[in-house]
């Protein structure tokens, strides 16, 4: 959908709403992933140029050749925060320098193979900031308001989200 708005009088301003009408309209970007099972429990995850392989723990049947599913999501947390926190320093006029995060969830692992009735996703997350650099004190608690709102991952965990599976 495309809005033009042109006067001669007010030149600037229909520039102006010109630009947030056409920032207001709804943009949808779709990311995909291909994954194939392998030998056992080994998975291979194909996204644009990049492969990675998903495996379980010997001790939860798999042969350990790469990170397990749960693994995999607290890592997609970590690295979401971090790029977001470069684009929002940029913006406060910031540089983030160094930015070391340490995530951790809990789950019960029962859920996951069948062996009681409880959740089989993760109870809680925590992530710690080990090591910051680029961001003024004053600026802290900005800053992580800031990537927390606005991280699509976390954002995604956070809400109740329809996933359909289908054949």
């Amino acid at each position: 959908m495309k809005y033009i708005l042109k006067t001669n009088k007010f030149k600037n301003y229909a520039v102006i709403v010109n630009m947030v009408i056409k920032m207001a309209e709804p943009k949808m970007a779709t990311f995909k992933a291909e994954v194939d099972k392998k030998k056992g429990m080994e998975c291979e995850a194909r996204m644009r140029d990049f492969t990675l392989t998903i495996d379980e723990p010997d001790n939860l049947g798999g042969t350990d050749k790469g990170p397990n599913p749960v693994e995999v999501l607290l890592s997609s947390l970590g690295g979401c925060l971090s790029i977001v926190g470069v684009v929002v320093a940029k913006e406060m006029d910031l540089e983030l320098e160094d930015f070391k995060l340490k995530i951790e969830g809990d789950l019960d692992p029962r859920g996951f193979m069948g062996t009681a009735d409880v959740p089989s996703g993760f109870q809680s997350i925590r992530v710690k900031i080990d090591e910051i650099q680029g961001i003024p004190e004053d600026k802290m608690d900005e800053f992580l308001k800031k990537i927390q709102n606005r991280c699509p991952i976390e954002d995604t965990l956070k809400r109740k989200l329809d996933v359909k599976i289908e054949k």
